[in-house]
């Protein structure tokens, strides 16, 4: 392993130290809370509790997963498994993601069942836990929130819907507190609904792209063309492939056609800089290829 790769992968589990702190903290108060808002949830006959606390169910194995899969990258690279286990948190957050989906039938079918059966809510209940509820998801929120990897993205969706959800909970206990009208509670719970299904398919789609091995979004091919293309002694650049390891590692492929006059080592590293330094690509195969007046073969 060469000095940039040992000091690349003690920046990555440095930065996985941190994740997995958060993870385990946001765990431990996801579940604490679950058990009072299922109870209060039969309780005060409240679907947006029951709804909320059904979603905190989903946080607590989306935040097991997402803790595994975080323990899962740290691993280091095998014979068979030669890019390591980054895309073991693609996996995760495609899990979350699908969760997701999966609840928010659920909920959208038993709100559909209180609008033509209502059923009376306790609005200083819901009120009491809702707020509670909000407070626990807002710091498991801010546990998460400033992390860039898909897993911890999955994670962080996962609970800042469910303090979305908490919201809901706690609008309709107000409303039904003050209105009496307890068709507040499932008609708050199509709207959280809706936020929910719009956050879990962006992140479904974020880690089908990179099962796929699709271009990263923030990374444009063109751009990279024509950089690579300004180098002196590059005459043309062609397959020119760019995919994603895991959510913060990238790779590129291609292959660089140099002119015969320059030195094919020199103008590879000058390609290599740029790459890493201009696109933060560090993991680069380039196929140098010297333009050369070779006669033609007879049989």
């Amino acid at each position: 392993m060469s000095g940039e790769d040992f000091l690349s992968v003690n920046l990555l589990n440095e930065g996985n130290g941190r994740d997995i702190r958060a993870l385990k903290l946001s765990l431990l108060l996801t579940a604490g809370f679950f058990v009072v808002e299922a109870v209060a949830g039969f309780i005060t006959h409240s679907l947006a509790l029951l709804s909320d606390a059904g979603h905190m169910l989903s946080d607590i194995l989306a935040l097991a997963i997402s803790l595994y899969a975080a323990y899962m990258t740290r691993k280091a690279p095998t014979a068979e498994k030669s890019y390591g286990y980054f895309r073991t948190e693609v996996l995760a957050a495609l899990f979350n993601g699908l969760v997701l989906f999966l609840m928010i039938g659920f909920i959208y079918y038993e709100a559909l069942q209180r609008l033509f059966q209502p059923v009376a809510v306790n609005g200083t209940g819901v009120i009491a836990v809702g707020g509670a509820g909000l407070i626990v998801n807002l710091i498991s929120a801010w546990l998460l929130h400033d992390h860039d990897d898909l897993n911890l993205r999955g994670a962080y969706v996962h609970v800042l819907m469910d303090a979305l959800g908490s919201i809901g909970a706690l609008a309709a206990g107000i409303l039904i507190y003050l209105t009496g009208w307890s068709t507040f509670d499932p008609l708050l719970s199509f709207l959280i609904g809706g936020l929910v299904l719009y956050s879990s398919w962006s992140l479904i789609r974020d880690s089908i792209n990179i099962l796929m091995e699709s271009v990263p979004r923030h990374l444009k091919p063109a751009e990279i063309r024509e950089k690579v293309c300004g180098i002196q002694g590059v005459d043309n650049i062609h397959d020119l492939h760019i995919w994603s390891i895991g959510s913060k590692s990238h790779a590129l492929s291609a292959h660089i056609e140099i002119r015969p006059q320059f030195d094919p080592a020199c103008v590879r590293r000058d390609i290599e800089y740029l790459l890493r330094t201009a696109f933060h690509l560090e993991h680069t195969t380039l196929q140098v290829e010297v333009q050369e007046n070779c006669p033609e073969m007879h049989e």
